[in-house]
């Protein structure tokens, strides 16, 4: 019955109309995961594609990943899809911050194999948040020997440090004139209070 269903959704996919597809792609005719209003049969339809391209082992991953890995996937050639999909029976995917996430950058047409490749070999460097995050904000420069890594660490630690300090800032109450008053009314009758009561222990009158 499922067979069924799938082949069922592969042959309308290849049945339709080519202009009531064509939203559904990006420019290159590659899978587009922000196409509006995606069709479900075309995307069951490319995950098949996917498995198709990679090979059997290539299944629990899509299904697992989803529209991220299709769309990694054919940003990427053959052999380089096949690491990606192996980087993932590995677990080594699964160690990553947000593993969706890296493929949702390997994605853009614009990276794919350089992206991918770069992730894979530096995997353990990426399992740090900072450097995964700073990875993702611009992978070329990385994966282009363009940017050291070490440098996109400090810079997205110093971001987070103004973050949280900004947030701080914003929960700061300032005190009006009469509250600031108020207070030091109060540390002064606390004061006195302590020298009253040590000038009766010591038994001064």
């Amino acid at each position: 019955m499922i067979r069924r269903i799938l082949y069922g959704s592969v042959l309308c996919f290849l049945m339709a109309p080519p202009a009531e597809l064509f939203g559904q792609f990006i420019p290159n005719g590659s899978f587009d995961l922000y196409a509006p209003n995606l069709d479900p049969r075309v995307r069951r339809a490319w995950r098949e594609k996917a498995v198709a391209k990679v090979g059997p082992n290539a299944r629990d991953f899509v299904e697992k990943q989803g529209d991220d890995a299709v769309a990694a996937i054919f940003a990427c050639s053959r052999p380089v899809a096949v690491q990606l999909v192996e980087f993932y029976s590995s677990g080594e995917l699964g160690k990553l911050p947000l593993p969706r996430g890296l493929l949702a950058v390997i994605a853009d047409p614009r990276h794919g194999d350089d992206v991918a490749l770069w992730a894979i070999y530096h995997a353990r460097e990426l399992s740090d948040t900072d450097s995964f995050d700073a990875y993702l904000r611009s992978p070329l420069d990385y994966a282009l020997g363009l940017k050291k890594l070490a440098t996109g660490v400090a810079e997205a630690r110093a971001r987070r440090l103004n973050q949280a300090a900004t947030t701080a800032a914003t929960w700061e109450v300032p005190l009006s004139d009469d509250e600031k008053l108020g207070i030091v009314g109060v540390a002064g009758l606390v004061i006195a209070g302590f020298l009253l009561w040590r000038r009766r222990g010591s038994g001064i009158c």
